[in-house]
C-alpha cells in the first residue's frame, strides 16, 4: 500500500479531528519531508487534504457538495428534542436512574424520551439485583457522541451555571444589535 493512501486512510477515520503531522509521522511511517511532498502531490479528483492550525483533514471538494447535500437532507434528523436532552442529562448524572427517578425529576411522563434514547443507543437498561426496576446508564456510545473518556469529564454543576451566565450575556448583546 502506497503511503499516500495509508495517509488518506488515516485521515478517512480521524473525520472531523483530523489527525496532527506527528500522529501521522508515527503512524504512517514516514518524515516530515516525505509528509508535505506525499500531501502536496495528492491528486483525487473529489477529495483534498487540507491543514487547518496542527492538524490535517481529509475534505470534499466543493464539486461534491451538492451531491453530500442531498444525502444529508435525505438522512432523518438524528437530533435530540428537549424533553430527550433533559432524560439523557438527569441518566448521565444520576446513573443508574429508573424512570420513576426521571419523572420525579423532570415533574412529566418520560416514556418518549426514554424510548427515543434507548433506540439510538445512548442509554441502555441495567438490571439490578433484588430490584424489578429498570435501571438507565449511558452507554459507550453516549461518551463518544459527546467526546468524552469517562462520565468524570462531565461538567459540573459550577461549569454549566458559568456557561448559563455567560449564553445570557451573549443572548442579551445579540438582541441589542
Amino acid at each position: 500500500m502506497e503511503k499516500i493512501e495509508i495517509i488518506e486512510g488515516l485521515l478517512y477515520i480521524a473525520g472531523d479531528t483530523g489527525l496532527t503531522e506527528e500522529q501521522l509521522i508515527m503512524h504512517v511511517p514516514i518524515t516530515k519531508e516525505q509528509l508535505n511532498i506525499e500531501i502536496g502531490n495528492y491528486d483525487k479528483s473529489n477529495f483534498l487534504i487540507k491543514r487547518h492550525g496542527n492538524n490535517y483533514f481529509l475534505e470534499t471538494t466543493k464539486d461534491m457538495e451538492k451531491y453530500i447535500k442531498r444525502i444529508l437532507d435525505d438522512k432523518p434528523s438524528s437530533k435530540l428534542s428537549q424533553a430527550s436532552l433533559e432524560v439523557l442529562s438527569i441518566i448521565a448524572y444520576n446513573q443508574p436512574a429508573t424512570r420513576n427517578d426521571i419523572e420525579m425529576l423532570r415533574g412529566v411522563a418520560s416514556d418518549g424520551p426514554v424510548s427515543t434514547l434507548l433506540s439510538k443507543g445512548v442509554i441502555a437498561k441495567k438490571q439490578m439485583q433484588d430490584e424489578r426496576a429498570d435501571h438507565f446508564v449511558t452507554t459507550d456510545y453516549f461518551l463518544q457522541i459527546f467526546g468524552l473518556q469517562s462520565l468524570h469529564e462531565l461538567p459540573s454543576q459550577q461549569e454549566i451555571a458559568e456557561q448559563e451566565e455567560m449564553d445570557l450575556f451573549f443572548d442579551s448583546l445579540e438582541e441589542e444589535k
